[in-house]
């Protein structure tokens, strides 16, 4: 089974377009990539995006309702702790944490692609990654650089079908 880790800020979503029940929708320009993604691996998604604290259900039903592309099997588990000396959650967290914990319960996937702006994965991790921010130099990026560009479909494909 090959797995899309997929956090949606800053990949999906970077200026809102509108807003629904969920919260703000996603760039279609940048769901469509995420399609092109799917249709060309049958990868099955993940979400590992701190909007997976609304629970597996309400993603799975957002998805529905918004006609996103693709299936949400799972998200990932928060795995942290509040600590003494006033870190925050970014400061205290790697995400590559809860993905590897994800990976290391469902010894079923074959292949997996991470899809974040941030850089918060394990060393390990980094030829899975495709950083979706930075990326001045894409035609097709919204800000300073942001979205699941073409280049990074692209990357993302290449990385799932290996």
């Amino acid at each position: 089974m090959k797995i899309i880790f997929l956090d949606i800020d800053g990949v999906l979503n970077v200026y809102p377009q509108g807003h629904d029940d969920y919260g703000s929708l996603f760039h279609k320009n940048f769901e469509d990539n995420l399609k092109r993604i799917i249709d060309e691996t049958g990868a099955k998604i993940v979400i590992s995006s701190t909007w997976r604290a609304s629970g597996l259900d309400i993603m799975k039903e957002m998805w529905s309702k918004r006609g996103i592309p693709g299936e949400v099997i799972d998200i990932t588990t928060l795995t942290w702790e509040p600590d003494e000396e006033g870190l925050d959650f970014y400061e205290r967290c790697e995400r590559g944490n809860e993905i590897q914990q994800w990976l290391d319960e469902h010894p079923e996937v074959t292949n997996y692609v991470i899809l974040d702006d941030d850089n918060d994965m394990l060393s390990t991790q980094q030829d899975n990654f495709v950083k979706t921010s930075d990326n001045k130099d894409h035609p097709d990026c919204v800000d300073i650089g942001y979205g699941l560009t073409n280049i990074c479909t692209d990357k993302a494909i290449q990385i799932l079908n290996k």
